[in-house]
Order: C-alpha cells, then sequence, then structure tokens
C-alpha cells in the first residue's frame, strides 16, 4: 500500500501539470501562443502592426498586418484574428477583422489593432483622390477614309468618380499612316486598315482600336430634275455621288449619258448638255461606277420668237476676251439660255474672233459686230476693241494668248474634262487638257520659251507699280468691294464668298505670301471691270477652291498655281514659271 502512494504521487503531479496547459491552451489569462504537447505555452511578449505608416488615395485601400511575438521568439500573423479599429473614420475607416483600410477623404488616421490583450497602431494618411484609369469612347469605332472621328477620354478615380478628361490627355496613333491623330483627341482615316489610339494623363493610359474602312458610291443623283426645253435650247445636267462616308462629289465629268430618244432631246455623252430637238420628252441617263440616274426631259413645241444677246455692246481691251450669252423667247411667252445652240459669228474677224460657245477674243482695235442666230432668228450686238493706254495694263507679251501656261509641269486629272480656251504650254504633261478650236498645245520650240520669258517680264512690271495700298498683313477680300488699284500685302490674300471689283481700270493683287480662294468662292466683276485688266501676282503658291469661279490672270514666278475641283477661271489665265495642277475646270483667257 505504501508502495503504491509512492507510484502514485509523479502521476498526480504529470496530471496537474497537464490540465494547466490544457486551461493555457483555451486561451486563458494573457498567455498566448498555444502550446505543443508536452511543451508550456508560450507567453505574448508583444503586437506590431505593418506598414508603420502608409499613403493612399482617396478612395484607394491599404492592407494592414499585425503579426504577434512570443516569448519563445515566435512570430506569428494574426491579423484574421486581431480587432481592428480607425482613430479617424472621417478620414478612414478599416475592416474589423480583415485590417484593409479605405481612405474616405483627405487627412490622417491611427489604424489599432488588438489581440491577446496588447494592442498596437500605425498611421494612414489620406492624399487627394487619384486617376485609376482612361477609357476611350466610343470604343473601337469604324470611319472611312478622309472621315474624323473625336475620341472621348474618360477618367476613372480612386474615389469611383470618373469624368472627361479629353482637355488634359495626350493622343497617339500607333500607326499614323492608317489614321493621324491630333492632340485633342480628333483623328482623321487615311488609308485601309486599323491602329491603336492611346490617350495618356500622367502615368496611366488608355487605348482603343480604330478601324479605316474604303469609301464607296453609294448613289448618284442627276439634276434639275425633270427639265423643260425649248427646242434648239440647251441645258447642263448636272451628277452628284454620294459617298459611304456622307460626303458628295460632282461627278459629271465622268458620267456617261444617254438618251433614249436622241431624236427628240440630244446630249453629249460626256458632258450632261442637253439639247431640244422636237416637241415631246425623252429619259435621259446618266451612269457612273456601276450607279445610273435618270431624269425625263420634255421638250416644247413653241417656237423661237427672238435672241437676245448680253452683254450689250460691251467695250474691252485688245488682247483680252469677252464671254458673250444668248437668250431665246419663245411663242408660248417663255425664255431659255441658247447660247450654245446657236451659230456665233464676228463681222470683223481681224478685230475679235468668236468661238461656238460665245468666247471672244480681241485682237486688234476696232469694231465688229457680234451675232448669234438660229434658224431664221438672228440678234447681234457690238463689240468695241480698244488699245490699251501706255501703263495702264501690264503687257503679257508671247503670254497673252496661253490659257495655261507652266515652267516645269501641267498635272491634268485622268478621264477629267478641262477645257481650256486659249493656248497651253508646258514640257512636261501628265495629261493633256483639252482645247477649244482653233488653239495650239506648246510642249518645246521658240514659241513656249519666249512666254516663260515674257511672264517673268510681265511680273516684274507688275511689281514695280507704286502700291495704292500697302499692308504689313494678309486680306480676305471676302465680301468686300474694290475699285482699281495697286494693293499690295505682306500676308496671304484669301477669297471667301465673293468679292467684287467695281470700274475700269488696272487691278493689280500682290502678296509675298499665298493666293487662296475658298471653294465656291466668287470674283464678280462690275461697273466696267474687265477681267482683261486684273492681275494676281502671288509670291507663294495659289489654291482656287472647288467650283470656284475666278476671273484675272494668276502671274506665279516661281511657285505652283492648283485649281480645285470644277473651279472655274472666267477671262483669266494660269501663268507660272511652276507646275500647275487641273482638274475638271473651265480656263477661258
Amino acid at each position: 500500500m505504501k508502495n503504491l502512494k509512492i507510484c502514485l504521487k509523479p502521476l498526480m503531479w504529470f496530471s496537474a501539470l497537464l490540465m494547466t496547459a490544457l486551461v493555457v491552451g483555451c486561451g486563458g489569462g494573457d498567455q498566448g501562443r498555444e502550446p505543443i504537447l508536452g511543451v508550456p505555452a508560450a507567453a505574448l511578449v508583444s503586437l506590431a502592426v505593418t506598414p508603420a505608416s502608409a499613403t493612399i488615395p482617396n478612395g484607394a485601400m491599404q492592407q494592414f498586418v499585425a503579426t504577434a511575438t512570443y516569448a519563445d521568439g515566435a512570430s506569428v500573423n494574426v491579423t484574421p484574428t486581431s480587432v481592428w479599429s480607425s482613430g479617424t473614420v472621417t478620414a478612414a475607416t478599416v475592416n474589423s477583422t480583415t485590417g484593409v483600410a479605405k481612405g474616405v477623404a483627405i487627412g490622417t488616421s491611427v489604424i489599432t489593432a488588438t489581440f491577446g490583450g496588447k494592442t498596437a497602431s500605425a498611421s494612414i494618411t489620406v492624399t487627394p483622390t487619384a486617376l485609376l484609369s482612361i477609357a476611350l469612347l466610343p470604343a473601337t469605332p469604324s470611319i472611312f477614309i478622309g472621315n474624323q472621328q473625336q475620341f472621348i477620354a474618360m477618367g476613372t478615380y480612386t474615389d469611383g468618380s470618373s469624368s472627361d478628361i479629353t482637355a488634359i490627355s495626350s493622343f497617339s496613333s500607333a500607326s499614323p499612316a492608317v489614321a493621324s491623330v491630333t492632340t485633342s483627341g480628333l483623328a482623321t482615316g487615311i488609308s485601309l486598315g486599323s491602329s491603336a489610339i492611346s490617350a495618356a494623363s500622367g502615368t496611366v493610359t488608355g487605348t482603343t482600336t480604330l478601324t479605316v474602312a474604303p469609301v464607296t458610291l453609294t448613289s448618284i443623283t442627276l439634276t434639275p430634275a425633270n427639265p423643260g426645253l425649248h427646242i434648239g435650247a440647251a441645258q447642263q445636267l448636272t451628277v452628284m455621288g454620294t459617298y459611304s462616308n456622307g460626303t458628295t462629289t460632282n461627278v459629271t465629268s465622268s458620267t456617261a449619258f444617254t438618251s433614249a430618244s436622241a431624236s427628240i432631246v440630244s446630249v453629249g455623252a460626256s458632258t450632261g448638255l442637253i439639247t431640244g430637238v422636237a416637241a415631246g420628252s425623252s429619259v435621259i441617263s446618266g451612269s457612273f461606277n456601276g450607279k445610273t440616274a435618270t431624269t425625263t426631259v420634255t421638250v416644247s413645241s413653241a417656237s423661237l420668237s427672238s435672241i437676245a444677246i448680253t452683254p450689250v455692246n460691251p467695250s474691252v481691251l485688245s488682247g483680252s476676251s469677252q464671254q458673250f450669252s444668248a437668250t431665246g423667247t419663245y411663242s408660248d411667252g417663255t425664255s431659255g439660255n441658247v447660247t450654245n445652240s446657236v451659230t456665233w459669228t464676228s463681222s470683223v474677224t481681224s478685230v475679235a474672233t468668236v468661238l461656238q460657245t460665245g468666247h471672244a477674243s480681241a485682237l486688234a482695235a476696232g469694231l465688229t459686230v457680234i451675232s448669234a442666230a438660229q434658224g431664221a432668228i438672228t440678234a447681234s450686238t457690238n463689240l468695241t476693241v480698244t488699245s490699251p493706254v501706255a501703263g495702264a495694263s501690264i503687257n503679257l507679251g508671247g503670254t497673252s494668248n496661253f490659257g495655261v501656261l507652266a515652267g516645269t509641269s501641267i498635272t491634268n486629272n485622268s478621264g477629267g474634262t478641262t477645257l481650256v480656251t486659249g493656248d497651253v504650254g508646258s514640257p512636261s504633261q501628265t495629261v493633256d487638257p483639252v482645247q477649244a478650236a482653233g488653239f495650239t498645245n506648246y510642249k518645246s520650240g521658240a514659241i513656249l520659251a519666249t512666254a516663260l520669258a515674257d511672264l517673268q517680264t510681265a511680273i516684274t512690271d507688275a511689281n514695280s507699280r507704286t502700291c495704292d495700298v500697302n499692308s504689313a498683313a494678309g486680306i480676305d477680300l471676302g465680301g468686300q468691294t474694290f475699285g482699281p488699284g495697286v494693293y499690295c500685302y505682306a500676308g496671304a490674300i484669301s477669297i471667301t464668298g465673293t468679292f467684287t471689283m467695281n470700274g475700269p481700270g488696272l487691278y493689280v493683287f500682290r502678296t509675298s505670301s499665298t493666293l487662296n480662294s475658298t471653294a465656291n468662292s466668287i470674283v464678280a466683276l462690275n461697273g466696267g471691270a474687265s477681267a482683261g485688266s486684273i492681275f494676281w501676282v502671288p509670291v507663294g503658291p495659289t489654291t482656287l477652291g472647288a467650283n470656284s469661279v475666278f476671273k484675272g490672270t494668276i502671274m506665279g514666278q516661281s511657285a505652283a498655281i492648283t485649281l480645285g475641283d470644277n473651279a472655274a477661271l472666267q477671262n483669266g489665265r494660269v501663268l507660272t514659271a511652276s507646275a500647275a495642277t487641273l482638274k475638271n475646270n473651265v480656263i477661258s483667257r
């Protein structure tokens, strides 16, 4: 029995020790880490929070970590078993179980973790909201060649808000040969393909893909719709092409025309000029690039009663020209333009000749009668040709008979219908312009060389004239009316809208820069102003806008002259020692 007691004492002591360990392992008191079987639990010595300090933009988040250190030197991540709190919840909040803090307003806060009776803290500073990402709108758009697309950069911030940051973003194109883009986000389709368009603000960049598709012809329209004609009267039809990019272009010169009843209405196969032949109606068709448009032309049975010619009894300088028009009045009281269907004659061809388009060329001082006839109906008017007063005009010498003269080259569009009433001259010509009967195209020889030399003499003469107006700036002549004079500008001369010259005399416009007219602009003459006395002398290049109407002689000393699509140079000349570019133009010297 005594021996049994002796044996039970160690067993009782071990049981007490095991019970104590179990109590500690159940989290009792401030003991901390669970014991290892047979080893007493290590006491919790300290608690630390990392990072000790953090800075985040408003709306962003920060993960804090709580680490417990025990008496035996062990460290344990106790983040999920700690209790978290924020000292200033108006600046930053913290998830009580995860330790993830979030900035809610600019300011600072203390983030505290509590575990096993110990606490530890870290500081957090919340700065202004930061840009998180950029989205480009519209997303993955598609445009046609020549069309434009404005991109908008939308920025998303760390607080979840978003705003338009286009104005503070910088745009770029990965493939500028496919699509270019301005720094403000306006992209232009250049060629078929796709390009990545990016917008950057600071270190943040957003990207989308812009696809450039081919432009296709969608339809053509023939105007005017269902016109009426008289026998012998003519009218010009116009064909406008509409493309998939929304643009429209005059394609009359490239359209093939047919008349269903040519015995009633005839039509120029490549010009679209219709003429009434007999009473009745006919369908006129225009075909271009696989598209066809039609209109019905009705010819009245009314007979021509009289013809009127305008202008009446004009006077021009020798070396210049005058365009006449004929208007027919019919038995039903209506009237129409018959300029291209009458027969034109000049009574004294040594004074002036006249083409069957009504375009008269003044050759020498004197008087001639210009007549227009259709059948037995005739009209006439006097044309007086005077000699220029010495110094009152610019002597063009050998260039006076040229409608187009270029010292290096003439580029004329293939398949186009440029018509030049005058001589043409240049050593290099891609496509010879169509010329009215009686004129010559010079590509070499003495006449061409003399004309180019006389051009420089004429330019020197124009530049030697005393300036009536001398400006250090440029000018837009659109909407203005000028009288005769020498106008000199250091800046560019431009014409938007209509510019009118009023009164007889010499007009010289000199610029040290460029000469440009906008699309559909008009140069008009009034009060006896004559195109033969108007001279434009730019130092820089000249560009006449599409469908514009210009008058006077352009003399380029060493810069190119470009005429836009369907631009008309009425009673004027294109003269340059450089290159000339033509496109479906009408040029009458």
